[in-house]
């Protein structure tokens, strides 16, 4: 059975450098086969980036710090699977589900690919995130009103997702304590998923 990691946790909480050094392990664990990384927040940022109308609409949605509509999230993933995912190997996604009503979508394709579903909650302070946030320099993460509302809608939007993804038996839910080293924090993903060090 091929393995999923859903990487999960407010803004700034580490993800994507987490899901990086995942994928780096795996590879020299298993080298012959394929990664794919699922990056639903650089695929907005790179839609964001286009003049396209539905660009345009959802730069006016995130300039007032709201998600788009689920369908897009859910377009975004959907689509670097189906193009991308080959049968084999291991999957890593980047911060999906950002809203409940994705849930079902998301355990609907890990029961249709038959994967072992793990979920790394990445759990920090809204001030620590907030903090880390701030020190990215990515130009989205200027406006600090607009920081806090990307915070805000986490609790608002992703944490009840998260409860829906505790509930499920398709997957296994792993809390990680992200405000340590990003070593540790890489230390004890592999612990809890016993990948060896």
């Amino acid at each position: 059975m091929n393995k999923l990691y859903v990487f999960i946790g407010r803004s700034g909480a580490g993800k994507g450098t987490q899901v990086a050094l995942l994928e780096d392990k795996i590879k020299v664990l298993e080298p012959t086969l394929p990664t794919l990384v699922v990056e639903t927040g650089s695929k907005f940022r790179e839609l964001m980036a286009t003049e396209n109308y539905t660009a345009h609409m959802i730069r006016e949605i995130s300039r007032t710090g709201k998600l788009p509509p689920p369908f897009v999230g859910v377009h975004m993933w959907s689509h670097c699977l189906i193009d991308g995912y080959t049968g084999t190997g291991t999957v890593f996604i980047d911060g999906t589900p950002r809203m409940s009503v994705e849930v079902p979508l998301l355990l609907s394709m890990i029961d249709f690919y038959q994967f072992e579903a793990h979920v790394i909650n990445l759990s920090v302070s809204d001030e620590w995130a907030h903090s880390h946030i701030k020190s990215r320099g990515r130009p989205d993460d200027l406006n600090d009103e607009e920081v806090w509302e990307r915070i805000k809608w986490f609790h608002e939007s992703v944490e009840p997702a998260i409860t829906l993804l505790r509930e499920s038996p398709l997957v296994t839910m792993h809390d990680i304590f992200g405000e340590q080293s990003i070593e540790s924090v890489h230390q004890d993903i592999c612990h809890v998923l016993q990948i060896p060090q």
